[in-house]
C-alpha cells in the first residue's frame, strides 16, 4: 500500500509539469509526418537534408524562427513538420515532388562552360529568351533542347571556351550537383625568429585556396510541367601577390620579402522555374576561371595574368532518362 501511495504521489507531482511541456497552438499549429522513405531509399542515408533544405528555401527561413512556434526535421523515413495548416499544405506538397517520381527518378543534365569573350552572346542571341535573374552581372534565358545543342555546340567549338569538367554532370530530381576545380597557392606569409639556428630567422609558409565551385539542385513541380532549380556559385581567385620586404628581428637587420595575397570572391544564390520541355541557360558574367591546367596564372609568375571568363551554366531536364 505504501508504495502505491508514493507512485501516486508521484503521477499526481508530474501533472502539471506534463501540462505545462504541450506546444501553444495560439496560431492553430497541428503535428504531421509526411513520408520521404522513397527518395531516401532511392538516393542513400542523409539525403533527406535535401528535402528540409528545399522547405527552408521555399517557405523562407523566417517562417520557422519568428512569433509562430514552429519545428522541422526529417529522418530516413519521415519528413516532421509542427506548423500552421497553410503551411503544412506547403510543406506537404514540397514532400510530393520528392517522392513523386522515385521508382524512376528524372535526371538533369548540367555542363559549366567557361568562354573567353561575352561576344557569344550576340552569336546567339536568336536563340535566347530572357527570363528573370535577381543577381546583378547575372542573366538567364530558356530555349528548345535543339537550340540548346546548337548553342553548346557553337561553344565548344570556340578556341576561347573551356568546360568544367569536359562534358555533362548528371543531378537527380531533387539531389544537387556539385561541379568543381581548384587548387592550394602557397606562398610566404611572415618571418619568425630562430635563435636556435642559422641565420637566426625563417620564413613562415602559408596557402590560400582558390578555385570555383557550382551546385545546381534542380526538382520537378508536382505536375511534371516546370523544374525549379537552385543554383549556387562560389569563385575564390588570387590576383596577385603583394610583395611586403620586412625587417628580420635580428641583429643585422635584414630585408627579407613576403608576400600578401589580393583575392578576388565572387557569390552568386538564384532560383530559376522554367518549363520542364526547355533547357535553362545562365550567364554568371565575367568572373574568375581558376581552374588547374586552364587558367592563364598556372604560375606565380603570371599572376597579375588572372583571367576573367563568361561562365556559362546549362541545366537539361532529361525526363525519365537513366544515369
Amino acid at each position: 500500500m505504501a508504495r502505491a501511495r508514493w507512485l501516486f504521489v508521484l503521477v499526481a507531482c508530474a501533472l502539471p509539469y506534463a501540462a505545462s511541456a504541450q506546444l501553444p497552438t495560439d496560431a492553430g499549429q497541428v503535428y504531421r509526418t509526411y513520408d520521404i522513405a522513397p527518395f531516401v531509399k532511392q538516393n542513400g542515408p542523409g539525403s533527406q537534408r535535401h528535402v528540409v533544405d528545399w522547405v527552408l528555401q521555399d517557405t523562407g527561413y523566417a517562417s520557422w524562427h519568428g512569433d509562430v512556434v514552429a519545428s522541422l526535421s526529417a529522418d530516413e523515413s519521415q519528413l516532421k513538420c509542427y506548423h500552421t495548416p497553410a503551411m503544412q499544405t506547403r510543406v506537404g506538397e514540397i514532400a510530393a515532388r520528392f517522392t513523386g517520381d522515385a521508382a524512376a527518378p528524372h535526371r538533369f543534365s548540367i555542363r559549366v562552360l567557361g568562354v573567353g569573350s561575352p561576344s557569344w552572346r550576340n552569336d546567339a542571341r536568336a536563340l535566347l529568351e530572357p527570363i528573370p535573374a535577381a543577381t546583378p552581372g547575372v542573366q538567364a534565358w530558356i530555349m528548345a533542347r535543339e537550340e540548346a545543342a546548337v548553342l553548346v555546340g557553337m561553344l565548344r567549338r570556340r578556341g576561347d571556351c573551356q568546360e568544367l569538367p569536359t562534358g555533362p554532370v548528371l543531378a537527380g530530381n531533387g539531389l544537387p550537383a556539385v561541379l568543381s576545380g581548384g587548387r592550394k597557392r602557397p606562398y610566404v606569409q611572415s618571418v619568425v625568429p630562430r635563435p636556435d639556428a642559422p641565420p637566426g630567422w625563417q620564413t613562415l609558409a602559408a596557402s590560400c585556396d582558390e578555385g570555383m565551385t557550382i551546385d545546381v539542385q534542380p526538382l520537378l513541380s508536382r505536375d511534371g510541367t516546370a523544374v525549379e532549380a537552385v543554383l549556387r556559385c562560389r569563385i575564390d581567385q588570387i590576383e596577385r601577390m603583394a610583395p611586403v620586404a620586412v625587417t628580420v628581428p635580428t641583429p643585422d637587420q635584414r630585408r627579407v620579402q613576403v608576400e600578401v595575397p589580393q583575392l578576388s570572391a565572387v557569390r552568386v544564390g538564384e532560383r530559376f522555374r522554367w518549363p520542364a520541355n526547355q533547357v535553362l541557360v545562365v550567364g554568371l558574367g565575367l568572373v574568375p576561371w581558376p581552374i588547374p591546367g586552364q587558367n592563364a596564372a598556372g604560375s606565380a609568375s603570371l599572376l597579375t595574368d588572372a583571367k576573367r571568363t563568361d561562365v556559362v551554366v546549362v541545366v537539361e531536364p532529361r525526363l525519365g532518362a537513366t544515369p
